[in-house]
């Protein structure tokens, strides 16, 4: 299977670029935060989500789209998400937009033991603070992708956890903020993991061993700076 990971995108444009090459891809995957962005404006930010949001309508079965932590403070009308470009002069928008089509968003996807997310999953803050959930409501017979899905529908505190590495007061965070540090230290044993979040000039892969490792692919912002466009490679391509 042939995927095509897409990182952060801010409101950023990218829909020509992926629809040139979806085609010789099985599975579209972005892994969130699609505002936020310190320089565009807000109409462009919006229409931006929305011509996502109707790509994924349009290619239900092809495309996912996770969610980010910057989506998150504009999905929920309160003030424990707030993160940094938090604009509240369209949160009212925000808002509507993402609870309008909340179904066409998840938090996690999977593949065998390939495992999309938008910050990561740290072995320490499954084993010892998710564990509890998946006790409670009798998860473990679960794949993790479905335990994480579930979770966010029940709207389990733990997936919010921010580590310290990220200002919060936790020794890591979850897979909404675990921090490149908390993952390259101690990433989920068994899986290869796909996420954003974490800025980095180009992919970077860490390898535990043979089966555990974290693929960073939050580069196009960095390549608009660097390259002043988007180009098609700065998307994370991979055959599973």
């Amino acid at each position: 299977m042939n995927t095509l990971s897409i990182g952060d995108t801010h409101g950023n444009f990218v829909l020509d670029d992926v629809k040139r090459v979806m085609d010789k891809h099985d599975k579209i995957i972005f892994v969130g935060d699609y505002v936020d962005s310190f320089t565009l404006d807000n109409p462009t930010i919006n229409k931006n989500l929305c011509d996502l949001i109707e790509f994924k309508k349009k290619n239900e079965g092809k495309v996912v789209l996770l969610l980010g932590n910057h989506d998150l403070q504009y999905m929920y009308n309160n003030d424990i998400h707030r993160c940094s470009g938090y604009r509240p002069e369209i949160r009212f928008d925000l808002f509507d937009i993402f609870n309008n089509n909340k179904d066409v968003f998840q938090i996690a996807f999977q593949i065998d033991n390939y495992l999309w997310t938008h910050a990561g999953i740290n072995t320490g803050w499954y084993k010892y603070r998710f564990n509890k959930f998946i006790k409670k409501n009798n998860l473990k017979d679960m794949l993790i992708v479905d335990q994480l899905n579930f979770a966010f529908e029940s709207y389990e505190e733990t997936l919010f956890d921010v580590g310290h590495w990220r200002g919060g007061y936790l020794d890591v965070g979850g897979p909404f903020w675990a921090d490149k540090r908390e993952l390259i230290n101690n990433p989920l044993k068994g899986y290869h993991q796909i996420v954003g979040h974490t800025r980095v000039k180009d992919y970077t892969t860490n390898y535990k061993n043979n089966d555990t490792s974290v693929t960073f692919i939050d580069v196009i912002e960095s390549h608009i700076e660097n390259f002043e466009f988007l180009r098609e490679n700065s998307f994370y391509s991979s055959r599973i």
